[in-house]
């Protein structure tokens, strides 16, 4: 799957990618200087291939896109990136979304497009502002044509941005979606805090509240996957393993299935208990969920 995350200078797209797939935090972002030429970053989430495309914005660079169209071929995702707080540039980027698609289409290109209306957020902008450039970019020509899946932004919402491009990841996958909105529902139930990520620490969904570390989990923690994967591997040699951690004030239980799939299990002494039952079937669930996985890669 290749990601092209277009749009015009300093709009934001490397920031999305760093607080998303990155495992950043929006302030550790402040500094960044603007991308060169382009950048390409490989993930690999849920078994699936993913090739993500940072295409700078600057105007010399945008043209030697269009003299190599070779960059945007293969493209399946195009994100195109409008900055809520530059609507003097609104018609420039019309301009280049126009020219960008054509390219891909010449190319026998069809990717499913995507806008994310971004910088939705008061932190160097009036809000007020925002509402009227919102209005704006929503009425702007390419828009109007090309009807993409549209997404109000910021990373400053880090959860719900993440939350955005999981959904782009697996939308090529009806029986993942289905998953990953069955464990949703299950997770709402339950009074444990718990994350789903692949093996990779890669999120797919959790239950906890403000919990806002883009998809990949923080590193202590996809060290500790990582860790016991490899123990299941090549010391237990099962493709499914449990193992748990205690101290005297907290308890990590991390169930690996069909070695892509990891549930993690956080309790606190003195918080409430689940009943056995309602965990037990959400790792059922989460068992079948990684079967899923595997078949989709096997698609892809």
């Amino acid at each position: 799957m290749k990601i092209s995350l277009v749009g015009l200078s300093g709009c934001g797209k490397t920031s999305i990618y760093l607080t998303t797939l990155g495992g950043m935090t929006p302030n550790e972002t402040r500094d960044l200087g603007p991308t060169v030429m382009h950048d390409v970053k490989s993930h690999n989430y849920l078994g699936l291939e993913i090739s993500l495309w940072d295409f700078g914005g600057q105007e010399e660079y945008r043209q030697s896109y269009f003299e190599r169209p070779q960059l945007l071929t293969n493209t399946t995702a195009l994100i195109f990136v409008l900055d809520l707080h530059q609507p003097e540039q609104f018609d420039e980027a019309n301009r280049y979304f126009t020219n960008v698609y054509k390219v891909i289409q010449e190319g026998g290109g069809a990717p499913t497009i995507y806008v994310f209306y971004h910088k939705y957020d008061t932190e160097d902008y009036f809000e007020a502002k925002l509402k009227e450039s919102l209005v704006k970019a929503k009425a702007l020509p390419f828009i109007k044509e090309y009807t993409p899946q549209a997404y109000i932004t910021s990373i400053y919402r880090q959860d719900e941005l993440s939350d955005v491009f999981r959904q782009i990841l697996i939308a090529d996958f009806k029986e993942l979606q289905d998953s990953v909105q069955k464990a949703q529902e299950n997770l709402a139930k339950l009074n444990s805090k718990i994350i789903v990520s692949d093996v990779n620490g890669n999120v797919i969904t959790h239950n906890i509240k403000g919990f806002a570390t883009g998809i990949q989990l923080r590193e202590d923690l996809r060290d500790y996957i990582l860790a016991c994967n490899v123990i299941r591997e090549n010391f237990l040699t099962t493709d499914s393993a449990n193992f748990s951690a205690v101290s005297e004030v907290k308890r990590l239980d991390l169930h690996v299935f069909n070695y892509v799939l990891s549930v993690m299990i956080m309790l606190e002494k003195g918080a409430k208990l689940d009943d056995p039952n309602d965990i037990k079937s959400l790792l059922k669930e989460m068992e079948i969920f990684a079967n899923v996985i595997l078949e989709a890669s096997k698609e892809d």
